[in-house]
């Protein structure tokens, strides 16, 4: 069977699964990496098939290999270089990466998203845009008192969670970053083993704030 009967195969038995979308931010939900990648993972062995992304300056690669005959299939996305706020060089990276994957294996295997830019008219985005800044302007973030800081009063999963419910009650880049500045040093003099994890997700939700 050549790589193209394959890969029509994969997106077939794809398709026929019923994927949950974790991903969410206050407009939209979206698709992780772990909502669909161990399935594909399994569909493609079943086929004889191998995924091998690759970066460069320029690119990011994902090659679909039929692992019985010399063949493949390329995806390729432009490669950004644009640096979020509050991780490290490496934590940049690693957020883009993780992006590129998951629009690569979104573009490869035909998993359908919603029309985020299509759905939603220029006036209501605007509208909606106002609203959230008027209703910010007159709340608060939710504190972070309710979190124990005592290890024994909360595991690490506790904690992380309520932060990262924080992040995502935000709706746009502008409050996103404020709760993010109250968030942090918070987290850094009680949670610092957390840090990583949360500014990988506070990335995350810059990054589908900017889409």
């Amino acid at each position: 069977m050549s790589i193209y009967a394959k890969l029509s195969q994969a997106r077939v038995k794809l398709q026929k699964e019923n994927l949950k979308k974790t991903g969410n931010n206050r407009s939209f939900k979206y698709f992780e990496l772990k909502d669909f990648l161990p399935r594909v993972n399994e569909i493609f062995d079943e086929l004889k098939m191998c995924a091998v992304v690759r970066y460069s300056s320029e690119l990011a690669t994902l090659t679909v290999y039929n692992c019985e005959k010399d063949e493949s299939i390329e995806f390729t996305s432009p490669m950004v270089q644009k640096a979020l706020p509050s991780g490290t060089e490496i934590q940049n990276l690693g957020a883009i990466q993780t992006y590129q994957r998951r629009y690569l294996y979104l573009t490869a295997l035909e998993i359908v998203e919603d029309d985020l830019v299509d759905s939603i008219p220029p006036e209501k985005a605007e509208q909606k845009k106002q609203e959230s800044q008027k209703h910010y302007n007159k709340s608060t973030p939710p504190s972070t008192s309710s979190i124990p800081a005592n290890p024994s009063q909360a595991d690490q999963k506790t904690v992380i969670e309520k932060l990262k419910d924080g992040l995502r009650e935000c709706k746009d880049k502008q409050e996103l970053e404020q709760r993010y500045a109250k968030q942090l040093p918070w987290l850094e003099q009680n949670h610092s083993e957390l840090i990583d994890e949360y500014n990988s997700f506070y990335d995350e939700c810059l990054f589908n704030l900017n889409m």
